[in-house]
C-alpha cells in the first residue's frame, strides 16, 4: 500500500511539474513571437520611408546638431511614436480576441511560431519587391499559407492585422488598395481552405485572382479612375494575386516539414495506397491492412458526421496498427495457420506483446515521418482499455495478476478524431467476430461498445458530446449493417442437372475467355 502511495504521489509531482513546465514554454513562445513580429514590423516600416532610412543616425546627427536637424528629429520621434502606438492597438486587440475566441491558437507553441515565421517572411518579400506596383505584390502568401496549415478564422483575423501593417509598409494611401487588401485576402483565405492536393492550386489561386482583378476594376470604375489606369491596377492585381499562390504552393512543403502540420494535401499523399508504410502493411500484415481500411471508411463517415477532421480521421485510420508489424502473426488477423503462437505463451506476455503495438507504431511513424497528428491518434487508439482475454485467461490459470500490466499505456484519445477512430476499431473487430451478423445483432454490438468505452472514461478528454456519441453510432450501424449483411446463398449445381456436364460447360466458358 505504501509503496502504490509514493507511486501515485510521484506521479502527481510529476504531471504538476509538466504542466508548469508546458505553461512556461507557452508564455515564452508567446512572448519571442509577439516581440519578434513588433520589432521586424517597425524596422521595415520605419525603413520604408526614403527621407528616413536609419532612425538611429538620425537620432546621433540631432543630438548633434539640435537646431539644424530640430524639425526632421521632431518628425522621425512622431513618426516612430505613431507607428509603435498603432501596433500596440492593433496587438491589444488581437490579443483580447484571441484570448476570447481563440485560446487554443494562442495556447500552441507550434501555431504561433508558424504565424509570426509566415508573416515576417511575407513582409521582408513585400520590402525587397517594393519597387514594383503595389498591386502586384504578393501579399497574400501569408495569408493563404496559414488558412491551409492552421485554420481559414485565424487566416481572416490576420489578414486584418496584415493589411493595416502592408499599408504602412508601402505607404500607400489609395482607398482601392486598402479595399483590395481587406477583400482580396479574405477571399484567398477562404478558397484555399479546402485545397486538398496540388492541382487546386492552380483552379483556387486563378477563381481567387480573377475575382481580387474584378474587384479591384470595379472599384476603379466607381471612383472614375483614369481609363489607361484602370486596366492597369485590375491586371496588377491578378498578377499579385496569382503570384501569392504560386509562392504559398511553392513553400508549403517545407512549412509542413520544419513546423510538422497535417495539411489536407500532405493528408490526401498518406492516403494514397502506393504510400511504402501502406505497400509494406498490405504486404506483411495483411489481414491488418484490410481491416484498416475498413476502420478508415467507419471513421470517416462518423467524422463527417459530427464535424471533425474526417480526412485525418481516414488517414490517422490506415495507420493505427502499424506497430503490429513488428510481429504480425501474434495478431488474430494475420493468422494463416491455425496454431496460435499465444499458445505457447504465458498470459502476461502475451498482454504486453498486444499492447506495445501501440508504442511500435509510433516508432515506425516516426521513421516514416508521419505527421505529429497521426502519430498521436497511432497512440491514443486504444487508450487505457483492458486486454480482457489474456487478463481473464490470467485470472483462470490462478496467477498473482497486476491489472495495469493488462492495460495500454494511453493515453486515452485527446481528440475527436482520434476517438471516433478508437470506437471505430473496436467496433469492426467485435462485428467481424460474430457468427450470424444480422441487423439488430450489429446494431447492440456497437451500442455496448460505445457504452463501455464510455463507461471506462476513455472518451472523457475527447470533446465528443451524447447528441454525436449517436450520430456516430448511426454511422457506423449504416456502414457495417451494408459490409457485413448476409448474403444469397446461390447453389450454383442442382441436384436435378448432371454435375459432370456442368464442370464441362465451365471448363469450355473458361477456354473461350483465355482464348
Amino acid at each position: 500500500m505504501k509503496k502504490d502511495e509514493r507511486r501515485n504521489k510521484k506521479s502527481k509531482m510529476l504531471q504538476n511539474y509538466q504542466k508548469w513546465h508546458d505553461k512556461k514554454k507557452m508564455y515564452f513562445c508567446r512572448t519571442v513571437s509577439l516581440f519578434a513580429f513588433f520589432v521586424i514590423s517597425i524596422g521595415l516600416i520605419l525603413s520604408s520611408n526614403g527621407k528616413q532610412r536609419n532612425l538611429f543616425i538620425r537620432k546621433i546627427l540631432a543630438l548633434l546638431n539640435i537646431n539644424a536637424n530640430y524639425y526632421a528629429s521632431m518628425q522621425t520621434s512622431r513618426d516612430f511614436i505613431g507607428i509603435l502606438l498603432l501596433l500596440l492597438i492593433l496587438l491589444l486587440f488581437m490579443s483580447i480576441y484571441f484570448y476570447l475566441v481563440e485560446r487554443e491558437f494562442i495556447n500552441s507553441c507550434q501555431s504561433m511560431a508558424t504565424v509570426t515565421s509566415i508573416l515576417i517572411l511575407n513582409l521582408l518579400l513585400i520590402k525587397f519587391l517594393l519597387p514594383i506596383p503595389v498591386f502586384a505584390l504578393p501579399v497574400f502568401m501569408g495569408i493563404v499559407l496559414i488558412s491551409l496549415l492552421i485554420d481559414v478564422r485565424i487566416a481572416i483575423i490576420f489578414n486584418i492585422f496584415m493589411s493595416i501593417i502592408i499599408l504602412l509598409l508601402v505607404g500607400e494611401e489609395n482607398l482601392n488598395f486598402v479595399l483590395y487588401l481587406f477583400m482580396g485576402g479574405s477571399l484567398s483565405s477562404i478558397v484555399s481552405h479546402k485545397i486538398q492536393h496540388r492541382m487546386q492550386f492552380i483552379s483556387h489561386g486563378f477563381l481567387a485572382s480573377m475575382i481580387s482583378s474584378l474587384f479591384v476594376l470595379s472599384i476603379e470604375l466607381v471612383y472614375q479612375t483614369q481609363g489607361d489606369m484602370v486596366l492597369y491596377s485590375a491586371v496588377n492585381s491578378f498578377a499579385g494575386t496569382a503570384l501569392s499562390f504560386v509562392l504559398a504552393y511553392g513553400t508549403l512543403p517545407i512549412w509542413e516539414y520544419i513546423f510538422d502540420y497535417a495539411t489536407p494535401i500532405r493528408l490526401m499523399e498518406l492516403s494514397n495506397p502506393n504510400h511504402p508504410l501502406l505497400k509494406r502493411l498490405l504486404m506483411e500484415a495483411p489481414g491488418t491492412y484490410h481491416h484498416s481500411l475498413i476502420v478508415g471508411n467507419l471513421a470517416e463517415v462518423a467524422c463527417e458526421a459530427v464535424g471533425g477532421n474526417y480526412l485525418l480521421a481516414r488517414v490517422g485510420a490506415y495507420y493505427h496498427d502499424i506497430g503490429k508489424l513488428k510481429r504480425p502473426f501474434y495478431f488474430k488477423e494475420n493468422q494463416i495457420i491455425e496454431e496460435d503462437p499465444h499458445n505457447k505463451i504465458t498470459p502476461t506476455l502475451s498482454a504486453l506483446i498486444i499492447t506495445s503495438h501501440t508504442k511500435d507504431g509510433v516508432e515506425i511513424g516516426k521513421e516514416y515521418r508521419l505527421p505529429k497528428q497521426v502519430l498521436d491518434i497511432i497512440k491514443q487508439h486504444h487508450g487505457t482499455t483492458k486486454v480482457a482475454f489474456f487478463y481473464g485467461k490470467a485470472l483462470s490459470q490462478n496467477q498473482q495478476v497486476n491489472e495495469q500490466k493488462f492495460r495500454y499505456e494511453g493515453p486515452i484519445p485527446q481528440s475527436k478524431e482520434a476517438a471516433i477512430v478508437m470506437l471505430a476499431d473496436s467496433v469492426e473487430a467485435a462485428v467481424r467476430a460474430l457468427s450470424s451478423p444480422t441487423p439488430q445483432l450489429i446494431e447492440s454490438t456497437i451500442r455496448n461498445i460505445i457504452y463501455e468505452k464510455l463507461m471506462d472514461g476513455q472518451l472523457n478528454n475527447s470533446n465528443l458530446t451524447f447528441k454525436e456519441l449517436e450520430t456516430i453510432c448511426e454511422s457506423f450501424i449504416k456502414v457495417l449493417t451494408g459490409v457485413f449483411h448476409k448474403r444469397v446463398n446461390y447453389n450454383l449445381i442442382d441436384d436435378g442437372i448432371n454435375k459432370e456436364e456442368v464442370i464441362e460447360r465451365s471448363e469450355n466458358l473458361h477456354s473461350k475467355s483465355a482464348g
